[in-house]
């Protein structure tokens, strides 16, 4: 199934780490999603504009778990991936209720129409299509609620995932650290240690899918775990699967 990600503009980079487009040219398929940090608003690119569904245009929240997805039949789908944190720049809802699930865009975000997805089906280039979404995104964001805060936090995070301390990331923000996990899990949509987790388990794939001949034992300790036991355990949680079937 070909997959492309791309750039997006510098006015957006901010808040948008990737476009991504998923084309299944083949028989209806079956796939698995993992865990990414992330949030995404998805498009069903569907040239038969009157065929549209409930979720032709979705909110994907942040996942804690692997989720299984059907591709149909010569299908293309369009994505939006929201930096962690970024979100509540083109909304105030709730995310952590979202977690693991996805939902119809319109239940939050109005905007997010049949009008929409009739322009981006009508473009045949993805360019052009990135073009439509990007002047949609601009008009969307409310760019006072750049959430600086929580960038720097999950940036902390990213850096410092082998050995965490959340009580350190807080003093080096200057807020408590009850202050600053109320504030992450509304605007990130999962708890800091939640967050930490999932960065945990990214790294530890992209480790032992680059060196598939190292130990457990040493990317479990390269990565912040305890032992080969709790990596196995924490990537069958969130994977579904072994290291072994990575």
């Amino acid at each position: 199934m070909p997959y492309q990600e791309y750039i997006p503009s510098p006015k957006l980079g901010h808040y948008i780490d990737k476009y991504w487009v998923s084309k299944n040219d083949n028989d209806l398929t079956e796939s698995k999603i993992l865990p990414d940090g992330y949030i995404d608003i998805v498009f069903d690119i569907n040239e038969e504009s009157n065929n549209y569904s409930d979720d032709s245009i979705r909110i994907s929240g942040m996942m804690t778990k692997f989720r299984n997805v059907i591709s149909k039949q010569n299908s293309e789908t369009f994505g939006i991936r929201f930096k962690a944190g970024q979100f509540n720049a083109i909304s105030c809802f709730p995310i952590s209720e979202i977690k693991n699930k996805a939902i119809n865009a319109s239940e939050i975000l109005p905007n997010f129409n049949c009008a929409l997805l009739e322009e981006l089906i009508d473009k045949k280039s993805q360019s052009d299509k990135i073009q439509v979404i990007e002047r949609f995104l601009i008009n969307q964001l409310s760019w006072s609620n750049t959430n600086n805060l929580i960038a720097s936090v999950c940036a902390s995070i990213n850096t410092s995932f082998q050995t965490i301390n959340m009580v350190h990331i807080a003093k080096q923000h200057h807020i408590s650290l009850r202050q600053l996990e109320r504030r992450f899990k509304v605007a990130v949509g999962v708890t800091m240690k939640e967050y930490h987790s999932i960065v945990r388990f990214c790294k530890t794939i992209e480790s032992i899918s680059q060196n598939p001949k190292k130990s457990l034992l040493l990317t479990a300790f390269d990565n912040g775990y305890f032992d080969h036991a709790h990596l196995t355990k924490d990537i069958y949680k969130m994977a579904g699967i072994n290291p072994s079937q990575i």
